[in-house]
């Protein structure tokens, strides 16, 4: 083949015009469902129906790709599509606070990343094989990059982020994709972007949004990972990169070797039995994570050769539009169904990434229908210098990662500090973890409970809420989940803990299950301070479930002395759940200080009380206040707290 036509005479170019735009891409896509569920939900009222349908239609533009070929033509549709991804990304970190700006950027740059699929692809299929394999690589390698910045930025994408540095990556990484996708315009013909596949060849590559959805759920999510694992970020980035390039070494395999579909259903079937019956342990979640990237890189260039296979059908995309399309539809659907489990009685959402897998295993079968092939590996020698880099990274992240040391109390009142931080999501949508660290800092408490913690859940940004806030505040944790293993409640402690304990309470059917952690923090005194820390049911008419968790609490109590309880308990001061508080001889922090009218919800326009402080009739509070920030939608509450001596 002439060089000048020849995407893979620099291999390394060609790849980073897909990589760079996975990256950016799926950067759109974690700023895009909070978005989508905050802003227009919580801020404009939007039902989940409603907030569900926009996204469906957002995604199923995948299915104008043919049309809008048509139209404009093949070379301006891939240009379009590239710079669309790369210029809104570039718009978010250039234009900050502006969630619903925000909104409206990510709608347009997925819209520019679902059409990119189509056009690449059939922009390849006709040329040289070692190109698609470039393209698999390139996709690979796209997923390495997203778990490398993550991972740099403590799982707090730096989009969220404002800063010149932050201006200073994306605009980098958006003129190296920009010069990537000069260098293919320049060896693609004049007609490329112009050939179709048969449509039971294009078919398979409908596995590309269930696959995507499992990158995002578990294989890409550092937060995620680090809560079912029990890692800190460091040990989960490491492992996270290890899995991304064995996942090349499977591609490298496959392109070289092919893969019997015999192969493809036995590792198929292993994944799919550690995914549906595997326990969360750190071992078997490192080997289902690295196994796992393995059997689906593999898959994906199974997948991608098998799409260049068959007779050509020029002057049309159609067929790949329409596989790419019914990719992306379910991408979205999986994403709708597994957060929905948590609010509408549909069923248990962990049946769902056992069904994406097994629809990426069902779409490998039908790519690798014929006989094994083997072809020349595609080596490319600089690959060393990519694994240095990335071991210079995990190094780099060891090195800087701070772990917190708890020290000694010097006796007396001790500050705490109660607050519900909404999953680190303003009441404008706008993910901010650093106004909610300012805000719990201007009341320098020693102990901090807090609700609404998120790690990993991809509706609130992917982020990792309680290592990044255990970074920010130089201070050690106790993580209590109670929904998925990274949703729940925490006790940061800046005194030590002599006890830490984490219990579920009742009723066992709710859809969000609730929980309380328990410490015993020793402040140099003849006894520690004791603190329940929980969260409530949260439904207006579930006051008789608040009933039977406030039940539950005090039984747990069993009266001990020097006891706290915190939370957000969903409930104003005169229901009957808070008056069992009363009767059992706790008094309310906020009541005692004669804050009037005390409210602590919504931040914004507070209302109501929901959020307390209770102690028993051994403690004291004082200096009593209800912090003004609205870095998240409850309003905090500080005390300074002293226990009574005898």
């Amino acid at each position: 083949m002439n060089t000048k036509t020849n995407l893979s005479t620099n291999p390394w170019v060609a790849m980073g015009l897909p990589a760079l735009t996975v990256l950016l891409g799926v950067q759109l896509l974690r700023a895009l469902f909070p978005l989508l569920l905050y802003v227009l939900g919580d801020r404009m009222g939007w039902t989940a129906v409603g907030i569900g349908a926009l996204a469906l239609i957002v995604f199923t533009a995948s299915f104008l790709a043919e049309f809008l070929r048509r139209f404009v033509g093949a070379r301006v549709l891939l240009l379009v599509t590239v710079l669309g991804v790369g210029i809104t990304r570039l718009a978010l970190q250039l234009w900050p606070n502006a969630p619903l700006a925000y909104l409206i950027l990510c709608i347009v740059g997925v819209i520019c990343f679902v059409l990119f699929f189509p056009v690449y692809l059939a922009a390849l299929r006709p040329r040289d094989r070692q190109e698609m394999v470039t393209f698999a690589y390139g996709l690979q390698v796209g997923f390495i990059l997203v778990v490398l910045l993550n991972g740099l930025y403590n799982s707090y994408e730096f989009n969220w982020q404002s800063g010149w540095l932050n201006g200073l990556l994306a605009a980098v990484l958006v003129l190296l994709q920009v010069g990537s996708l000069a260098f293919v315009l320049n060896k693609l013909p004049p007609a490329a972007a112009d050939q179709d596949a048969p449509f039971r060849q294009t078919l398979p590559w409908g596995m590309f949004g269930p696959f995507l959805f499992l990158q995002l759920l578990t294989f890409l999510n550092l937060a995620q990972l680090s809560a079912i694992g029990g890692w800190q970020l460091p040990q989960t980035m490491a492992l996270a990169l290890l899995a991304g390039v064995a996942g090349l070494a499977a591609m490298g395999f496959v392109a070289a070797r092919g893969l019997h579909w015999v192969i493809v259903l036995l590792t198929g079937m292993v994944l799919l039995a550690l995914a549906w019956f595997g326990e969360t342990s750190p071992l078997v979640t490192a080997v289902t994570l690295i196994f796992g990237q393995m059997v689906l890189a593999a898959i994906l260039m199974l997948v991608l050769l098998n799409v260049r296979k068959g007779e050509r059908r020029t002057h049309t995309i159609r067929n790949v539009t329409i596989a790419n399309g019914i990719g992306w539809v379910l991408f979205v659907i999986f994403i709708f169904l597994y957060y929905a489990g948590y609010t509408l009685p549909l069923f248990s959402n962990t049946i769902l990434p056992p069904i994406a897998i097994l629809l990426v295993v069902l779409a490998g079968l039908a790519a690798s229908r014929a006989a094994a092939e083997s072809h020349a590996p595609v080596v490319f020698r600089s690959g060393l210098v990519v694994v240095l880099v990335l071991l210079a990274a995990v190094v780099f992240k060891w090195v800087t990662w701070q772990t917190a040391v708890s020290t000694p109390a010097p006796g007396g009142p001790v500050r705490v500090l109660v607050y519900n931080l909404h999953n680190g999501i303003n009441p404008w949508g706008q993910l901010d973890l650093e106004a909610i660290a300012q805000t719990i800092e201007s009341e320098n408490p020693d102990v901090v409970a807090l609700q609404e913690v998120s790690r990993g859940w991809i509706i609130n940004g992917s982020a990792d809420m309680l290592q990044w806030l255990g970074q920010r505040l130089d201070m050690p944790y106790i993580w209590g989940a109670t929904e998925g293993g990274n949703w729940g409640n925490a006790v940061f402690s800046r005194y030590p803990l002599i006890t830490a304990e984490a219990h579920a309470l009742p009723p066992d059917d709710l859809l969000l299950h609730r929980g309380f952690i328990f410490v015993e923090v020793d402040i140099n005194e003849s006894e520690p301070l004791r603190i329940i820390n929980t969260h409530y049911h949260h439904l207006d008419d579930g006051s008789a479930i608040r009933v039977e968790q406030t039940e539950a609490l005090l039984d747990f109590w069993n009266g001990r002395a020097h006891t706290l309880i915190m939370g957000d308990l969903n409930a104003t001061p005169t229901t009957p759940e808070m008056q069992l508080l009363r009767d059992a001889g706790f008094t309310d922090a906020i009541d005692a200080a004669g804050i009037v009218p005390g409210f602590t919800y919504s931040s914004t326009d507070p209302n109501r009380r929901l959020d307390y402080i209770w102690y028993t009739s051994d403690s004291a509070a004082a200096d009593v206040i209800i912090n003004p920030s609205t870095a998240a939608d409850h309003l905090g509450v500080a005390a300074t707290v002293e226990i009574n001596t005898p």
